[in-house]
């Protein structure tokens, strides 16, 4: 079977055969043609699901844009479209022919407003009964027209130029923009004249000057068309108006901005503003007016003379167009232009009438629909502003009794009655829209609104007769027919049965005639009358009615019983003449044939009767003397009184019934259980079973439960069935439903209940006795969480500090507990008593070791036999008292400060600071100062006695007044630290003043005049000039220098002494002034930057031999005499390089020998090799150079007070042996040492020069016959060595520094390796090469001092000093010292004071320590070998005395050797020899 589907197949031709079933069928045949009705089934479709069309702005009204296409394939009004807009948001910009699907504009369009409408489309067939409709999309895109102007963004625009203005230079730039697109919206600017002074870039608009503009120039009027690229081109003028810079403005309006209203549709003449300039100039020329822009369709009107604008047009100013209008005004005079704007607002007029969107509207509404139900929406449009604009919807006529509202705000039509199609069928309306206007204006439309049709009447059946018909007909026979009306329009009504009509009944219905047929053939007895409930539908609506059909009755029933079979329970004590059971039979037929008797076809012993009327059954005699089975059987017929007679039979089953006489019996009266406490739950600790003698199930169904004892719901009774001697039975299991707790119940007394479920029950029970046995199931329990206690840390082995107890319910040696620490004591100084869980101290407290204990103590209980144990644990909190024990300490026993003189009081000295162990108040400290380190501290003057306060709490010493250097130079006081607990501690404290340079020197005279005698030798003495400084220390000492050098005269730096340094002429026709040689002397102390004097002094060379000047030489001389000068240099170097590969090749081989030697030593590595010292020999020594002195520099770092040549603190005045070394140091420095050296100095001038013998006084003290010569050394220079001793078993052994830095890679500064120098010692500032040249600034290394390292370092330093003398057996040694060369000693006999004299010393050897230092350090120090170790004078302790004096020198001697000096030749004076002699070896 398939659905009908008129579009496919309109009818068909059906063939009917009807065949019967003889043995040969015969059988007929008839046509039946069906023709198929149209039914809406099929909603229009588009031929697409979307429409895209364009269309060009700016067309007419009415314009075709698309045509829409739909097809219904259903005929008549089903298959009728029509087409609306539907979610139209253009506002009425398109509409639709509702036949033809043409698509048209509504009003002209504007793209640069919108460029795109989408629109819904909707294609309805004109069903009544219910029309169906689909949706297509369109998608209208608006193209472009070129119908916008240019608009300039600025207009007009004010430029401004100078008579500097270069030509080409951009003035400014005009910009426009077009709304259009493409070649429409592009822009492009030119000049409306030819002008000769400006030029403008077609495609930028930037205005350039072409050439400077003159004096004069009063501005310029530029009128720049704009134009676009549309075909045709719409143009735009700009005015750009150029004004020269600092011009004034000569001509301006009153106004920028004039404002004015008008109405619109005004008439011509009608008198809007008047606009005025004025000029400020003398010349008062003539202005006239123009309307400029804004003014483009010559709407307005100006006087030209009085600015007055004016209505030109009649009608022309309409609002709806341009609500606001903007003109720009120009006045001009033959000099200058000016602009204003004019604001025009219009005011608006009722002058537009509402339009409706469609003259005509059709629409459909159901009928039936509620009151107030939408049906449409109409739109009207006013072009108007304010109340003008406003429209009022209202219907005008064709509304039936009133059938329709209409929203007079919104447009909205709706229902206001119920519609009824079947009483008007459609209504015509007409629909008015007014505005608010004054007077008011108004427009019609109509609007046809179609009352669709709905299923909305029922049905009518009408009443029908009772049809009669036999039960003997077959199925198919047609019984009647029922016919029903519907005033629907096209009502299609459909017959059935009720839904509540029996299906068995033995009746069909035709659905579309409403034929009522038989089904099967009709039984009187099952039904004697039929009543059917026959429902007619309309698909929507029903209606019923009712069909009597009565059957007539044939005799064609058998009886037939209640039952098939009966089942009968009988209990086993019934007695005779019992009723068993009653059966019944009917018989559907009527009359005789319905009558029904009975009577038993088998009974067993004749033990049972049936009465024929009624078909009971009774009892003849007991049941238990009839049988002992559990099951009888009987037969019983049935039979009517019909003819033929028919009868049924059925059997009946006697069920015997046990009676519940026996009690269920336990086999034991009294159970017993042991059970552990630790059973787990859900255990069956104990199966019961019971016997009853009853056979039934119900007297056998035996229920098991606990009735007592069972109080703490520990057990549990489970009954399960079991298999027993091949029989189920039900069985009781005592089962452990919770744990058992020994501690709380040890014996359980349960009474247990078996029951069988008879009527009535019968039972019996019995006791069951549980004994509960012990495990350690209980931990131990503290009695605190945690202990407290306090105990002194001076307390005693043994001392009681608190008792812990724990307590386990467990029995006997579950109960025994056992405790002990696990954690808190990793010291032992605890312990605790296992047992009793008494603690006490184990081990002597020390409050500052540690303050507090934390206890972590076990209890475990099971005894040490048991596996399984259970713990608890508590916390002891110990906390240990503090004792004054110990004492305050301070980390040195003398503190070293030092403080500026002149600084103000309260400043910041220095600070001690003591340690004490204790804790808490007994470690809190207070200082005080005690006493002064000298007896004098207390006597004397109160400013020295109160120099000095401290802070008691931080140890801070501060200054309690201002220092004098001059006056005071050192302090010493004693600092106590004291604790609480009267226990102290003192460190001794020496503070030393530092000098300030405060005074300048002052010279005995300001000038000074010599005579130089005649025949005055080089390093004769001149005279001498002197200078005193008030300072103290290194700040009162004198240096002098001469401040311009002197080819002939040089000073010595420490006497003062003017000496000759070179041949002195004077000219032979020299005048009197010509013989006077001014030299200028500064003296200053050796600080760099310290206050310094000068003064004059003259020498007159009158005396000297006269200068050659003038006289005349042979050329044939000169040139033989320099040829012969030549010759002798060449020869000389020839024979210089010849010796001196000699001595370099003897060099190296002793070079070689003296750094295995060095290796063996000092056991270092092959880098070390690299380090070692350099010798000099000879020939290096006696090498000519401009012999030049250092400058004394001043230390980079904090300098001491001292004058850093032994002299006592506080003496101003220069030992003699200090003057004699001082004056006639010949030093050497190459140019490779002024580039390497790190020491800073600076190079002094030939003043400083000093290597000849200079007389002091009547005595030359100390003498140098000549300089060391250039080259070789001269036999006279080995002379002196061997006049002083000592000097000639040392040159075999000597090397030249060039040649050991050749052959072991060194120059310069060598790196230490193993024993490298600490950072604050003199061996990181020493040139390697310096000391053997003799160029050691010397006044540097004296002012050198400590920076104090971490104590470590300064004990490592200590541990590195030099024996006290060297040991004998060290042969290697000696060779080395030999070979190596030491500083000459510093000779002085004057100590600081309180300073105990300590005798020279000769370094000693010292094993090498291998030390690693944070940087590299230098290898070579002049104050000891080079050992890698720091001298003693270096350490921080280093006090200024004999020992560390002879230590300590200013020169550097060449050659070195264990009996004396060598090197240089000294002419001693009465004391040298015996000083060198017996008091200094190196």
């Amino acid at each position: 079977m398939q659905v009908l589907d008129r579009e496919e197949v309109q009818n068909y031709t059906l063939t009917i055969q009807a065949q019967d079933s003889g043995p040969m069928p015969l059988s007929s045949s008839s046509h039946l043609h069906l023709i198929l009705l149209d039914q809406n089934d099929n909603a229009p479709s588009f031929s697409r699901e979307s429409y895209h069309a364009s269309i060009s702005e700016g067309l007419p009204s009415g314009a075709e844009v698309l045509q829409l296409s739909a097809f219904d394939p259903d005929e008549g009004p089903n298959g009728d479209v029509t087409y609306t807009l539907t979610e139209d948001n253009s506002q009425g910009a398109f509409s639709v022919d509702p036949l033809t699907g043409i698509v048209r504009t509504a009003r002209s369009l504007d793209r640069e407003s919108r460029a795109q409408y989408t629109l819904k489309a909707v294609a309805t067939d004109s069903s009544t009964l219910g029309p169906l409709s689909s949706v297509a999309s369109l998608m209208i895109q608006i193209e472009d027209v070129n119908d916008n102007l240019p608009i300039c963004e600025q207009n007009p625009l004010n430029a401004w130029v100078s008579l500097r203005t270069q030509p080409n230079q951009i003035v400014t730039t005009v910009t426009a923009t077009d709304a259009d697109q493409g070649e429409n919206g592009t822009v492009q600017f030119r000049l409306s004249e030819e002008e000769n002074l400006f030029d403008i870039n077609s495609d930028s608009g930037e205005i350039s000057l072409r050439r400077q503009v003159r004096a004069g120039f009063s501005g310029r009027k530029l009128q720049v068309l704009v134009s676009d690229r549309g075909r045709p081109s719409l143009t735009t003028t700009c005015l750009v108006l150029v004004h020269l810079k600092g011009e004034h403005e000569g001509l301006q309006f009153t106004n920028k901005v004039y404002n004015a209203t008008v109405k619109e549709n005004s008439r011509a003449g009608t008198w809007i503003v008047k606009v005025e300039a004025s000029e400020d100039t003398i010349s008062r020329q003539r202005i006239t007016y123009t309307i400029f822009s804004g003014n483009e369709n010559g709407v307005f009107s100006i006087n030209h003379y009085t600015g007055e604008i004016r209505v030109q047009k009649e009608n022309s100013l309409d609002f709806e167009a341009c609500p606001h209008i903007q003109l720009v005004v120009l006045a001009e005079d033959r000099l200058y232009t000016a602009y204003c704007r004019v604001s025009i607002m219009l005011l608006d007029v009722n002058d537009n009438t509402p339009l409706f969107e469609l003259s005509s509207y059709r629409t459909a509404v159901w009928e039936g629909q509620v009151r107030t139900t939408y049906v449409t929406q109409v739109f009207a449009s006013d072009a108007d502003s304010g109340e003008n604009g406003q429209i009022e919807y209202s219907i005008l006529s064709g509304n039936i009794n009133e059938a329709f509202i209409l929203d007079s705000v919104r447009g909205i039509l709706a229902t206001n009655v119920l519609l009824d199609r079947e009483i008007t069928p459609s209504y015509k309306l007409i629909l008015q829209a007014t505005d608010r206007g004054k007077p008011p204006l108004s427009s019609t439309a109509t609007i046809r609104v179609q009352v669709v049709d709905i299923n909305d009447n029922s049905p009518a059946i009408p009443p029908m007769e009772p049809v009669y018909i036999s039960e003997a007909l077959p199925g198919g026979y047609v019984v009647t027919q029922v016919t029903a009306n519907d005033v629907d329009l096209s009502s299609t009504i459909t017959y059935s049965f009720s839904d509540n009509s029996d299906t068995r009944d033995p009746f069909a219905i035709d659905r579309y005639t409403g034929v009522i047929t038989l089904t099967r053939a009709l039984d009187y007895e099952v039904e004697k009358e039929y009543t059917l409930a026959v429902w007619a539908s309309d698909s929507l609506h029903e209606t019923s009615g009712e069909v009597q059909v009565q059957v007539l009755d044939v005799n064609d029933n058998s009886p037939v019983f209640t039952q098939v079979s009966y089942q009968v329970e009988v209990s086993e004590l019934v007695s005779a003449d019992t009723l068993v059971v009653t059966v019944a039979a009917t018989d559907g037929d009527s009359g005789l044939n319905g009558e029904v008797s009975y009577r038993l076809l088998s009974s067993p012993l004749h033990a049972f009767y049936i009465q024929p009327d009624n078909g009971s059954v009774f009892t003849n005699k007991p049941l238990r003397a009839i049988t002992n089975s559990n099951l009888l059987n009987l037969l019983v017929e049935a039979r009517d009184r019909g003819d033929p007679v028919r009868a049924t039979v059925t059997s009946v089953d006697l069920v015997i019934l046990d009676s519940n006489d026996h009690k269920p019996l336990f086999h034991q009266d009294v159970y017993t259980l042991t059970v552990s406490e630790d059973t787990p739950t859900e255990t069956t600790l104990l199966t019961l079973s019971a016997h009853d003698e009853d056979w039934s199930p119900e007297n056998t169904h035996l229920d098991y439960a606990i009735i007592s004892g069972n109080e703490e719901k520990r057990f549990c009774m489970e009954v399960k069935m079991t298999s027993i001697e091949n029989e189920m039975k039900n069985v009781g299991r005592l089962v452990l439903c919770s744990s058992l707790d020994r501690e709380t119940t040890e014996y359980y007394e349960l009474t247990v209940r078996v029951s069988d479920r008879g009527t009535p029950p019968l039972n019996s029970s019995s006791i069951i006795k549980v004994t509960v046995t012990d495990c350690n199931d209980n931990a131990p329990t503290f009695f605190s969480t945690e202990y407290h206690a306090q105990v002194s840390e001076s307390s005693q082995i043994g001392t009681s500090l608190v008792q812990v107890s724990a307590w386990d319910p467990d029995l006997g040696i579950n109960g025994l507990v056992h405790c002990e620490i696990i954690s808190g004591n990793s010291k032992g100084h605890l312990k605790l008593d296992p047992q009793s869980g008494l603690l006490v101290v184990n081990h002597t407290l020390d409050y500052e070791e540690d303050f507090k204990y934390i206890l972590t103590i076990r209890a475990t209980d099971g005894g040490q036999a048991s596996e399984n144990h259970n713990v608890a644990f508590t916390v002891v909190f110990i906390e240990v008292l503090d004792e004054n024990d110990n004492t305050p300490y301070f980390m040195f026993p003398t503190v070293t400060c030092s403080v500026l003189e002149n600084l103000p009081a309260f400043s910041h000295t220095c600070s001690v600071h003591a340690v004490d162990k204790d804790s808490g108040p007994y470690g809190q400290l207070t200082y005080s100062i005690m006493s002064s380190c000298f007896m004098d501290y207390g006597s004397g003057s109160p400013e020295r006695k109160e120099a000095f306060a401290i802070d008691a709490l931080t140890g801070d010493i501060h200054t309690r007044q201002t220092f004098d250097y001059e006056r005071e130079s050192e302090y010493c006081f004693v600092v106590e630290a004291r604790d609480k607990g009267d226990k102290s501690a003192t460190v001794r404290v020496q503070v030393a003043i530092k000098g300030v340079d405060e005074f300048s020197p002052i010279f005995t005279q300001k000038q000074y005049h010599f005579l130089l005698p005649e025949s005055t030798k080089i390093g004769k003495t001149v005279g001498y000039v002197m200078a005193m400084d008030h300072d103290g220390g290194v700040d009162g000492l004198v240096e002098y220098s001469l401040l311009t050098s002197s080819p002939v005269f040089s000073i010595n730096k420490t006497v003062g002494a003017i000496f000759v340094s070179g041949p002195v002429y004077h000219r032979r026709i020299s005048h009197t002034s010509n013989d006077l040689v001014e030299l200028v002397v500064s003296a200053g102390s050796p600080r760099l930057g310290s206050r310094t004097a000068t003064c004059l002094v003259f020498v007159n060379i009158s005396s000297s031999a006269e200068a050659l000047i003038g006289a005349q030489l042979d050329y044939h001389i000169l040139s033989l005499s320099v040829s012969l000068l030549l010759s002798l240099f060449v020869l000389v170097i020839f024979v210089g390089l010849f010796l001196r590969c000699k001595v370099k090749e003897a060099a190296l081989k002793r070079a070689t020998a003296i750094a295995a030697q060095l290796h063996h030593i000092t056991d270092s590595s092959s880098e070390s090799n690299s380090q070692m010292q350099s010798t000099v020999s000879l020939q290096e020594l006696t090498q000519s150079e401009s012999f030049v002195a250092k400058r004394d520099i001043l230390n980079p770092y904090t300098q001491s007070d001292s004058s850093g040549r032994g002299s006592a603190e506080g003496e101003t005045a220069e030992d003699q042996e200090i003057k004699w070394i001082n004056e006639f140091p010949c030093y050497k420095r190459d140019e490779f040492s002024q580039q390497t050296s790190e020491i800073p100095n600076s190079t002094s001038t030939a003043d400083n020069i000093s290597c000849h013998s200079i007389d002091v006084g009547p005595e030359h003290i100390l003498s140098l016959s000549k300089c060391l010569a250039k080259g070789i050394a001269s036999t006279e220079s080995l002379h002196h060595f061997k006049e002083e001793g000592g000097g000639e078993g040392l040159l075999p052994a000597i090397i030249s520094v060039k040649d050991l830095e050749e052959s072991t890679g060194v120059k310069g500064y060598a790196l230490l390796s193993k024993a490298q120098a600490p950072a604050d010692s003199l061996t990181s500032l020493v040139c390697l090469e310096e000391p053997l040249e003799g160029s050691y600034s010397w006044d540097f290394l004296l002012d050198w001092e400590p920076h104090f390292q971490s104590l470590a370092a300064v004990f490592t330093d200590i541990g590195m000093l030099p024996d006290e003398v060297l040991q004998g057996g060290h042969e290697d040694f000696a060779s080395e010292s030999s070979s190596l060369m030491y500083p000459p000693p510093l000779i002085t006999g004057v100590a600081q004071p309180g300073i105990r004299t300590v005798p020279p010393r000769k370094p000693g050897r010292v094993p090498t320590v291998s030390r690693k230092s944070s940087y590299p350090k230098y290898a070579y120090s002049p104050l000891a070998r080079n050992t890698g170790l720091t001298p003693s004078a270096m350490t921080p302790t280093f006090t200024p005395s004999l020992s560390s004096l002879t230590i300590m020198t200013p020169s550097s001697s060449p050659v070195v050797s264990e009996t004396g000096v060598g090197g240089i030749r000294l002419d001693s004076g009465p004391h040298t020899a015996s000083l060198l002699e017996a008091e200094i070896q190196v």
